[in-house]
């Protein structure tokens, strides 16, 4: 059985829809599903065996910062 787990991440420069739209396309392309998204606040489903660390890491790569 696979237990998923949603994460709230603060991404305080993520203030446009076309940010939202971009951090949202990196955390797919990883493998992970945005529930919701706004400016600065992500609610993200860590799906089959998907990290916390590498969501941020994506989220970073993508050009933003992560604060928790």
């Amino acid at each position: 059985m696979n237990i998923m787990e949603t994460i709230q991440l603060t991404i305080p420069n993520m203030k446009s829809s076309h940010c939202q739209m971009t951090v949202t396309n990196s955390v797919k392309a990883i493998g992970g599903t945005v529930k919701s998204v706004s400016p600065t606040n992500a609610e993200i489903e860590l799906n089959n065996g998907l990290t916390k660390d590498a969501v941020v890491q994506a989220i970073q790569k993508a050009g933003y910062n992560v604060v928790n």
